[in-house]
Order: structure tokens, then sequence, then C-alpha cells
């Protein structure tokens, strides 16, 4: 049975197991990450020796023409996978994702350092660090120095041997393949959504478009429009092994086949025929380990991913993404696309999806590569020769009708998905929010009820008070998502509403919230008529005039919610600086006039409400001033903006709890706040509310064995 097949029945089986077992398959997933690990393991060396040897063993003397014709066609070939890669996005149909908090988004960012990327000053520190495009630079260079060495033989052959003893280790890993599969398959068969494997199919389906339009017309239209040779004569020289090649998943098992089948090709005269072949034997092998179309374009994941999670890429992602693909494109995407998802800050877990995938799309991008490859070295054959003519007619009228072709693609690639896929369900998961305990004791009163009541007693203890009435009066403030907002339920819920029933519970009493309006939250606190305020309110000293405040529990970020498309215009205060009559809208008055002074080119508008911003109320404002921490939970609702913190002063502000002038009340308040922070509490509420994980409680995953069988609850 061929590896092919084997890797085949292994995903079905794989499959089948994920879909039999459903959850209880998710412990496979460490298995899966050891073989991927395998995997990489490999491919960096083998590369740095594969272009060290082979620009080692090249006379640039003898080949400078050969050499600079190649490159001048690979550039050319990759300007077109560049447009490829700027192009395909457009294909993905509008999906308005939002993401809540997550605390590496306040981490200082360091800026891009493209010296370090790109300039291996260290080379051996960017191997250990897997700086892909240090490392591919730093061998074009030893083997460009090793080219002009006499006696480098010696140093060849060792790299030889290494070369063969990696290829070796590759192959054993390989054959560990079909078990890799299987663990990988029936780990995100059981446990991954419908609506994860609705939305992969996106990234399929624009990359199986990218590869028709490149490897079938338009790779195709350049060998015609060059050399003469028509598709059909290119497809039938090399259709046997190009079947081998999607078969194996591997381009190098046939490349002595596939230089054969482009020696056929070559004949245009018997005088050159000869010079033809020699210049195949060297080429192929050379243009083998430098980036291929197949392999450059499937870093479409990239951005993929970034659709994915609710971050479209913009020109300056865009322009990061493809400078650094340029050069991560000489290594196997399986080391390529984690390197470029950490530089670009994309959640590192979604390469499972992009390996889980690779069992399809790794055969197509082989494909890809091996056309690629035919087309390099028969173009560059022909320029080094004088074998080269360019049919304008051909060339400008395939053009036309292929830019034609790809639009129609592009937007009945964009149609369809738009159609398919639907529309994110973050916001009902969010609004059906729950508490993370199952508390029952809670209700919800009119503060009316407060407000005319002339009974009660200012001058007792409060402490004694609140046990006296056996209720915890607790206020909270609208609009104070995700620390106090109802949810579809009309159940009060957040953060402070919590802790608000971790709080009565060590009073021993329950819980009574009553929403109230700044004005009455400091009547009833002078009053003594609540006993505490809970809202995710942040401190100022303008609070202290009129109640008290506890210690801080937790701090917020203070953040920019913008409109998505503007976003990058406020991730530093130095691009802030640089517009001209900024609108920004600020509901806290302690902070309208403090960032009067740190913003001085901004008007500063006066807001209620955050709602009032997100509702376009207002004059053509430019932002508003929020923290992160509330900002990331209202874009869940208006997904049309983004938060943006500015970088690299991260402005940190503290939250705490308005109370009564009651000392031993406010000592037993900050006791119970330092106890709370101690124990995990107020961290494993975090989780819940602000990083949005009570709002990602996936429903209990379909199974054979639990939902037909019923052998398990």
């Amino acid at each position: 049975m061929s590896l092919s097949q084997k890797i085949i029945i292994s995903l079905l089986l794989g499959v089948f197991i994920g879909i039999f077992f459903g959850e209880y398959c998710s412990f496979l997933s460490v298995f899966g990450d050891g073989f991927i690990g395998l995997l990489q393991m490999t491919v960096l060396p083998y590369i740095m020796v594969s272009i060290i040897l082979n620009l080692g063993r090249m006379s640039l003397e003898d080949g400078k023409t050969l050499v600079f014709n190649g490159l001048k066609v690979l550039a050319f070939l990759l300007a077109i996978g560049i447009i490829t890669l700027i192009a395909l996005p457009l294909s993905l149909p509008e999906w308005t994702a939002s993401s809540f908090f997550q605390p590496s988004s306040v981490v200082v960012e360091e800026p891009l350092n493209l010296l370090d990327l790109y300039i291996p000053s260290n080379p051996f520190g960017s191997m250990a660090n897997n700086v892909v495009p240090a490392v591919v630079l730093f061998s074009i260079f030893l083997g460009i120095g090793l080219s002009k060495i006499k006696g480098k033989e010696t140093v060849l052959q060792g790299l030889d041997v290494i070369g063969e003893a990696l290829n070796h280790i590759n192959k054993i890993i390989i054959k560990l393949t079909p078990i890799g599969v299987f663990f990988i398959a029936a780990y995100n068969a059981g446990t991954m959504s419908f609506e994860e494997i609705q939305r992969l199919q996106a990234y399929i389906i624009i990359y199986s478009v990218a590869v028709l339009l490149l490897g079938f017309y338009w790779l195709p239209l350049l060998v015609y429009t060059f050399t003469g040779i028509k598709p059909a004569a290119l497809f039938r020289a090399t259709k046997s092994t190009l079947l081998t090649i999607f078969a194996t998943g591997k381009i190098i098992v046939v490349l002595p086949q596939l230089m054969d089948d482009v020696k056929r090709l070559l004949i245009f005269n018997k005088e050159k025929k000869s010079e033809a072949s020699a210049i195949t034997d060297i080429l192929m092998p050379l243009a083998y380990p430098f980036p291929n179309l197949g392999t450059f374009v499937i870093f479409v994941f990239v951005p993929f991913v970034g659709w994915y999670v609710g971050n479209p890429f913009g020109w300056i992602e865009n322009s990061t993404f493809v400078g650094a693909t340029l050069l991560s494109s000489f290594v196997a995407p399986v080391t390529g696309i984690p390197f470029l998802l950490n530089l670009l800050k994309l959640p590192q877990e979604m390469f499972q999806l992009f390996v889980i995938s690779s069992v399809y799309t790794d055969r197509i991008r082989v494909v890809l590569g091996a056309i690629h490859l035919i087309v390099l070295t028969i173009i560059t054959v022909r320029m080094t020769l004088g074998g080269l003519k360019i049919n304008w007619t051909k060339l400008i009228r395939g053009t036309i009708i292929g830019v034609v072709l790809t639009v129609v693609a592009l937007i009945g690639t964009r149609y369809y998905l738009s159609f398919s896929l639907g529309k994110s369900q973050q916001y009902e998961s969010f609004i059906q929010m729950k508490l993370s305990r199952d508390f029952k004791n809670g209700s919800i009163k009119n503060v009316s009820t407060l407000l005319s009541d002339s009974t009660y007693n200012s001058t007792s203890n409060q402490i004694q008070a609140i046990k006296n009435r056996g209720r915890l009066r607790v206020g909270y403030l609208a609009n104070q998502l995700p620390f106090a907002f109802n949810n579809d339920e009309a159940n009060a819920i957040g953060l402070d509403i919590e802790m608000a029933y971790h709080l009565a519970n060590e009073l021993g009493v329950k819980p009574e919230f009553y929403k109230v309006t700044n004005s009455q939250m400091i009547q009833l606190l002078k009053n003594r008529k609540l006993d505490i305020v809970m809202s995710g309110l942040v401190v100022s000293t303008d609070m202290l005039k009129n109640y008290a405040i506890s210690t801080s529990y937790l701090d917020q970020t203070l953040a920019f919610i913008v409109p998505d498309y503007n976003r990058n215009k406020f991730k530093s205060k130095d691009e802030i600086l640089k517009q001209d009559s900024l609108k920004i809208g600020i509901s806290n008055p302690y902070f309208r006039k403090k960032f009067k002074e740190y913003l001085p080119n901004a008007k500063i508008i006066k807001l209620s409400s955050p709602r009032d911003f997100f509702k376009s109320k207002t004059n053509d404002l430019d932002a508003y001033l929020f923290s992160a921490e509330s900002g990331g939970a209202w874009t869940i609702i208006y997904p049309e903006f983004n938060v943006a913190i500015p970088q690299p002063t991260i402005i940190k502000v503290p939250m705490a709890y308005p109370l009564p002038r009651d000392e031993s009340w406010i000592l037993y308040v900050n006791t119970w706040i330092e106890l709370k922070k101690k124990d995990g509490t107020i961290d494993k509420l975090f989780s819940h509310y602000i990083e949005g994980k009570g709002a990602d409680i996936p429903e209990p995953r379909w199974s054979i064995i639990k939902d037909v069988l019923h052998w398990v609850e």
C-alpha cells in the first residue's frame, strides 16, 4: 500500500474516530502537536544545506548569465505571487467579528526591527530563534562565498553527507505521517465546532481558486506567449509526473522525471539540445530550494487568520506580511506560517487548522510548485540560449481574458462564501452569558423604593444594618459592560455583579441590585441607603468629595474605540498627534480635563454614555476614550468598531467601589477585596467576563457514542 493511500485511510479513520468519540478525543492533541514538531525539526537545516550546497557548487563566472536570467524569471513569478496574495483576501466576504479584551494586547510592543528580521547579524541567534528570512539570507551569502573558494569540495562533500542524513531523517518522519494525520484528524473532528469547519472552508476554497488560476491559466499562458509551447503540449508532457506529485505530495521524489519532461519540451533545435539539457540539470535542482508559487501563495492562510479573528489586514499589516513572506517562503509552510503568525500577533493555535487542511492543500500546493519549476526552467533556458520570443498579441489578449476570468472567480467566491458562512454568532453568545456560578438568591429592585424611603437609620453601623435587614444593597450604573449588565433573560450579570454575590455570601445575606444614575448614586451613598456601588468605576480624586472609595481591585487600560478602518491611526501617540482637528468623545469628566493636555490637537466632546458614540448620535467623532477591557465587550455588540491601545505608553487607571463613609465598613470591604485577589476569584471572573470565556462556552460536541448509542452521558 502506498504512503498516499495510507494517509487517506488514516485521515478517514481519524475523522470517524473523532465523530464517534467526540470530545473524548481532546487528549490526542498532544500527539498531533508532537508530530508537527517532528515535521518542523529538519526543515530549516535541510533548506540551509540545500541553498549553500547548490550555490557553492556553481561557478558564477560560467553561470553568471544563467543565474541572472533565472533570478529575473523568479522575481517576475514572485511578483505574480504578490499580486495573488494581495488579491485573494478580497474574495473573503465581510465578516463582522470582534474579540473580547486579551491581556496580550496591552503588552508594550517592541517596534518591528527590519534589520533583525532580514539581516543575520548573529546567524546562530537567527537559527535558534527561527528567524527564517535572516537564516535564508545568511545561507545565500555563504553559498555565494563558497562558490569563489578553491578547495571547497571537501566542505561541499560534507554538506552532501549532512543533506543526505537530513533527507533520511525526513523520510523516517514521513513514514509516521499516517499516524500523525490520524491523531490530528481525530482531535479536530472530535472537538472542532461546525462554525470552525464552515469558516475553514473559506481558506480551502480561495487557495484552490488560486491554484487553478495560476497553475492552469496564468503560468501556461506565460510559457505559450514567451516560448510558443502550447498548454496542451505542456500538460501532455508532464501530466503523469504531476499526477505522481499530487499522489505523493512531494516534488523531490520525482524531480529527475520532471527534469526529463522539461528536456523533451525544450528541444527547439538540434544544435542547442545538449546545452538545454545541461542547463536544465543545473537549473532545476538549484531552483528547487527557492520559493515557488505553490508555497508562496499558501501563505494566504495568514491574512485568512486575520479575517477569521475579526482583524482583516490593512496596508501596514499587508506590507509587513508580503515582505516577510518573500523570504519565509524559502522554507516549508509548517515553519514559515508559525513565524508569520507570531510576527503579526495572530493566535498561534490557528496553526492547527492549517495542519488539518494541509492534508488536501499540500497536494495541490506541490502541483502548483511543480508547474512553477517547469515554467521557470523553460523560460530561463530559452532566455539563456536565445530562443525567447514574446508574442505580444497573444500575451495582451490572454492577459485581458485572464483578468476577466480572475475577477469573475474572486467575485463568485466572495458571493458563495457570503451565502454559505452566514453571520457571526458572537453577539448572541455574549447576551446569553450566565454567571460563572449558580447564584439564585439575588433580586433586582426599583431604585424608587430607596429614594422614597425615610425610615432608614443613617447613624447605625453599616455592617450591622446590612445583617439586620438580611440584604446587601448594591447599586450599579447602566452601560457598564462587561462589569454590570443585563443578559437576554433580564438577569443582572457581569464581573462586579458576581463580586456582589461573593460579598453577600461573605456577609451571610442576599444581594439586592438597584440600577442608579450618577446623581442618585451620590445621594444614596451620602444617606447610606446604598451599601456599595459595584459597576466597573475607575478612580478619580473627584469621587472623594461625595463618598468613600475602596482599595483598587483591578486596573483598566485607557484606549480609544474607533471605527474599524481607523484603528491604525490610533495605535501610537505620535500617530494621533499627527492628525489635525481630531474630535474625541469622553464621558468621564475627570478625564475630559486631563486629556486636553495629553492631546492638545483634539477637541474634547462630552458624551453621556458610550452608546451615544456607537449609535452615531454625535457630530463626526473620530474616537471615544474608553478602557480596553470594557471596549472589547462593546465591539462585540458593535463589531464595526475596534479597540486601539496607543503604544508604547500604556496608561492604566485603578478601579474601586464607592462606599458610604463608615470606617468599619470600608475596612471590611478592603480586607475582603484583598482576600479575593489572593484566592484567585478576581482572576477567574476576569477570564469569564473580560476575556469572554463565559461567552465562549461551547455546547457539548455531538458524537455517536453519546448522542446515538447513549453509552455515556
